[in-house]
């Protein structure tokens, strides 16, 4: 039994002397670990100092499963009868395309501002490599609708149908901006496509009416008149206008309420969302308190030549030899 104690007891006493010498040898160099926390805390204080703020703009897209349709001349409504979270996850992916981002970019003409076609000194080089050796070169729109789509983020939950679309630059009314101007890109889509299913259903109800009453009958003025009316509507929203249907009820720039969708607009939020001080706080004093160790420890073994394992484990008792 007493072979047994001290067979256990062996390695706890080991690894005691261990944890004892370590913290002797760091409290002998505890000022190399305060200089490298220092030089690491003013070295995040400068990235701190030299980072923008970023700031976050999100607009909200509830789905409605509720589509309108036309039914010997009247409009009704019926539900699309498919899986909502297909629906809400294609939704999402239809936002966050490059083709929303190229409509986005061909209407706030982002292709002409520096801040999205200006490369840094290595991608100038790395493209003029690809250049060299015969890639096709990016143009200012490739590079517009690329840092677009870098800053968009688009998140849905298909037990609530809401899909969020976020936007992060370093000034927030840009943010705002950017994020209703993609959700509304995605809603004008949807609009000339709903603009375009109606025109298409007006055509054939008006040769229907041809047909069966003839060119003068009023049921057939009707129906042209209305097939007009649908015309100018989808030409207005082919060329990206504001369409005046009921439904769509718009501020400036901005399309409330289209397709069976409903859009919250993003509003400009004064708190920065990055960089998060507090995380970088903690990971820098992890990696400094790691370097620090590191250093302190090759410090000790440097003062004394003979071995570090037989300084850590302590004058009263030889290091435990290795398993070979």
């Amino acid at each position: 039994m007493s072979f047994e104690i001290g067979a256990i007891d062996a390695p706890r006493d080991h690894y005691e002397r261990v944890v004892y010498g370590t913290l002797r040898i760091l409290w002998t160099h505890k000022w190399l670990v305060v200089c490298v926390l220092g030089v690491a805390y003013a070295a995040l204080s400068a990235a701190l100092l030299v980072l923008p703020p970023r700031y976050t703009g999100e607009a909200i897209i509830k789905v409605d499963f509720v589509r309108n349709e036309t039914v010997a001349g009247e409009r009704v409504q019926s539900t699309a009868a498919v899986d909502a979270a297909a629906v809400v996850d294609s939704t999402a992916r239809i936002i966050r395309s490059r083709a929303t981002a190229s409509a986005v970019v061909s209407a706030l003409r982002l292709d002409n501002d520096p801040a999205y076609t200006s490369l840094s000194r290595p991608m100038r080089e790395l493209y003029k490599v690809g250049r060299a050796i015969g890639l096709p070169e990016a143009t200012p729109r490739d590079l517009a609708v690329s840092r677009l789509m870098n800053q968009i983020a688009v998140t849905n939950d298909p037990r609530s149908y809401l899909i969020t679309v976020a936007v992060t630059t370093s000034k927030p009314e840009r943010a705002a901006q950017l994020a209703n101007w993609v959700a509304s890109e995605y809603l004008r889509g949807r609009m000339r496509e709903q603009a375009t299913e109606a025109y298409a259903v007006a055509e054939r109800e008006v040769a229907t009416l041809s047909s069966v009453y003839g060119p003068r009958h009023p049921n057939y003025l009707s129906g042209v008149a209305k097939l007009e009316r649908l015309k100018t509507e989808l030409d207005a929203a082919r060329h990206g206008a504001i369409v005046t249907e009921p439904e769509a009820v718009v501020t400036r720039d901005m399309v409330r309420f289209a397709a069976g969708q409903t859009l919250l607009p993003a509003e400009a939020v004064m708190i920065p969302s990055g960089p998060n001080a507090a995380l970088l706080f903690v990971l820098t004093t992890l990696a400094a308190l790691a370097v620090g160790i590191l250093l302190a420890l090759l410090a000790e073994k440097r003062a004394r030549p003979g071995s570090l394992s037989q300084t850590v484990a302590g004058p009263g008792r030889p290091a435990l030899p290795r398993n070979r």
